[in-house]
């Protein structure tokens, strides 16, 4: 039965009907087949395909706490399919360049999902067995994203009392749909019913700390958050090992050592203002948040990668100040690649400095693999523009280059460089071919440590901009700077 199936899928001849409600049917027979054996055999397997409308990759990657499970790449009608043996219950992701989502796999599944790139989170739907506590997932996290989106910064500005009223009525109903669906369904598993609360939690606590965060914003304003409205903190587990890998948890735990750091700083008299969020004693105060409040491996690592990138965006030119920043975090940070990552990030800034010139060790790749020195790449007949792209995120792609154009047509005498983030060199001549950017000389990095280590690339809307010497202007330039236009005269 797995067989004709999949036989079906490949050949094109499963169509939406069947895909929604024909398919399901056919992989329960998979799971619950008549010989015996194959049914004690399928219940410790787990099916996950489906249907990619408008992919914006030849792949589907499948990861278990960030560890890549499988590479399942799509079939000439945009299909995949994997029978996953002896894998474990629970949380997994799946990555479709460059959207992900999360999904509940569990011990004799067969799940099957179909979404469109166009409206990735929106479109996405469920089917087959272990379908509906997915697309329940799907409906929270869908709502709770619009209320992020729609209405937490206008609830924002209501005084602290009416806004824990707004947000306890939110997040109550939310409770009670949980409790209704767990009544209807009682066969979920409590780990699922688990994860489910803890998602209700903790966004909840989110926006708490999202308040905070707005309240500090208003520096004239004579009203206190009273210490009542922090009382929820006293049941966070910055250490809950069942959402060690969940995004939006990590997310949380940064919003909350932002804050906690950030009162720490104006209790010792740093006069409140938003450049307390950019300050040396603000991020290192956050690694030490970091170091005594967070056990989980990656959580921790992740808290200390994302601190390190906000402190350097902000900070490029006082080098002492970054040094003392950095061997904090060295000695800190237990992760060997993090803090080879970041010590790349730390030598590029360095080297990077205004007035400097690209190092003849500084290499790019053109599109008959030659390596291409950096610094010979300037032009006497006037400045160059160097600007980041990459395959994988399409919208960006096409803004960046958009924008880049209209400079070129400004100054006629700009040298543009666009350099791709793309180390497949196959990928990136494709897309290279949907540019139509002749003005422009295109290259690519040679590999991704070069990203840090000799472009000190923290945002891909970075620009460096050099003079005819090729002499460096400006590193840390960004395509949407307000005086570009003065730096490229």
């Amino acid at each position: 039965m797995y067989l004709c199936w999949l036989v079906l899928l490949k050949l094109g001849k499963v169509d939406h009907i069947t895909m929604k409600y024909i398919t399901p049917l056919l992989l329960i027979l998979i799971c619950f087949g008549c010989n015996k054996t194959n049914k004690v055999s399928d219940e410790n397997v787990a099916y996950f395909g489906g249907e990619i409308i408008n992919p914006s990759d030849e792949y589907v990657l499948l990861y278990h706490k960030d560890k890549l499970i499988d590479s399942l790449k799509l079939d000439e009608n945009n299909r995949f399919l994997v029978k996953l043996k002896n894998h474990k219950n629970g949380l997994y992701k799946f990555y479709h360049n460059p959207e992900h989502q999360y999904i509940n796999l569990e011990k004799g599944d067969s799940l099957l999902l179909r979404l469109n790139t166009l409206a990735f989170d929106e479109s996405l739907f469920y089917s087959g067995k272990g379908a509906e506590k997915n697309n329940f997932y799907t409906d929270l996290y869908l709502t709770q994203q619009q209320y992020r989106d729609n209405s937490l910064y206008k609830d924002c500005k209501l005084d602290p009392e009416a806004f824990e009223a707004r947000i306890d009525s939110v997040y109550t109903q939310r409770q009670l749909r949980n409790i209704e669906f767990f009544t209807q369904n009682p066969t979920l598993s409590e780990a699922y019913k688990n994860f489910v609360n803890n998602v209700i939690t903790y966004t909840k606590y989110r926006c708490k700390e999202t308040y905070e965060n707005t309240f500090h914003e208003r520096i004239n304003d004579s009203i206190s958050i009273p210490k009542e409205f922090f009382n929820y903190r006293e049941n966070v587990n910055l250490n809950d090992s069942t959402l060690n890998y969940y995004v939006p948890y990590i997310r949380y735990a940064m919003q909350y050592i932002n804050n906690k750091s950030y009162s720490e700083c104006i209790q010792k008299s740093l006069k409140k203002n938003s450049k307390i969020n950019t300050s040396l004693t603000y991020n290192k105060n956050k690694l030490k948040l970091i170091d005594s409040l967070i056990e989980l491996p990656n959580v921790r690592d992740q808290l200390l990668r994302y601190t390190a990138y906000s402190y350097f965006r902000n900070n490029h030119t006082d080098i002492d100040k970054n040094n003392e920043f950095f061997k904090m975090f060295q000695v800190i940070s237990h992760n060997s690649e993090s803090k080879k990552e970041i010590a790349n990030l730390h030598q590029g800034i360095k080297e990077l400095q205004k007035g400097s010139f690209f190092s003849d060790k500084v290499y790019v790749q053109d599109s008959k693999y030659n390596k291409v020195a950096v610094n010979t790449l300037n032009s006497k007949r006037g400045k160059t523009i160097f600007y980041f792209w990459t395959s994988r995120q399409p919208g960006h792609k096409k803004l960046v280059t958009r924008k880049i154009k209209v400079l070129a047509k400004e100054f006629p005498n700009l040298n543009i460089i666009g350099i791709s983030l793309d180390t497949d060199h196959k990928r990136w001549k494709r897309a290279l071919r949907e540019l139509e950017f002749p003005v422009s000389k295109q290259y690519r990095v040679a590999d991704d440590e070069s990203l840090s280590r000799d472009f000190a690339l923290i945002s891909i809307n970075k620009l460096i901009i050099t003079d005819q010497s090729g002499r460096i202007i400006d590193a840390f330039s960004n395509v949407y700077n307000t005086d570009l236009r003065d730096q490229l005269q």
